[in-house]
């Protein structure tokens, strides 16, 4: 398949659209390997990425959830039991985080966005092995105590969840048109339709 179709027709499959077996070691390492082609400003490599088998997400649950609900705070209890709820379904999850590198001429933003985009990498992977993935909210990597659950430093900044297993059934999702995204500047603050100017080129 061209690697555009391709691109075009990957989706994430929640949750309760995955089953067991996870990926094996075989399949994870062919993923994972695609985080190293992420963009990464000076080739500083700013990724670490922490599996969670299934065995142990029942564990991970439950500790990620007696950990936020003694924070307290401006927490809400049933967000936590929601996010935790959400986790406990998945027959693997996998920390991604940026392994910040600092002081650095290259920004700490810039390492967390490199992080980011080794995500996408994974889900793109695991679409080419036929393996079910979702990128989870944030909501869960920027609660309380996830750095020291996940034996993470303080200058390993948790990005996203990411469940892995296998699809119940192929998911199609639709994909709208990019024109309304996108524009073309016009000088201080002015800016007008990239693909409208185009149609208008061509109608000359």
């Amino acid at each position: 398949m061209p690697v555009l179709d391709f691109i075009y027709q990957r989706s994430s499959c929640h949750v309760h659209e995955m089953c067991l077996p996870a990926p094996n070691n075989v399949q994870l390492k062919r993923i994972f390997q695609a985080v190293m082609s992420a963009p990464d400003h000076g080739n500083l490599r700013p990724w670490h990425l922490v599996v969670v088998a299934n065995e142990q997400v029942p564990n991970m649950c439950e500790l990620m959830c007696e950990a936020w609900l003694e924070e307290g705070g401006d927490i809400d209890p049933a967000k936590i039991r929601r996010l935790t709820n959400y986790l406990g379904d998945a027959p693997m999850v996998v920390v991604v985080s940026a392994n910040i590198t600092s002081p650095h001429a290259v920004s700490r933003r810039d390492q967390v966005l490199s992080a980011a985009a080794a995500c996408q990498n994974i889900l793109l992977a695991a679409e080419e092995q036929d393996i079910a993935a979702v990128w989870y909210s944030t909501d869960a990597a920027e609660l309380p105590r996830v750095q020291q659950l996940f034996g993470l430093t303080q200058q390993q900044e948790p990005v996203a969840f990411i469940m892995l297993g296998t699809k119940k059934s192929e998911r199609i999702k639709p994909r709208g048109e990019i024109d309304k995204h996108c524009y073309q500047w016009q000088g201080d603050g002015e800016l007008v339709p990239l693909f409208a100017l185009e149609e208008n080129d061509h109608a000359v």
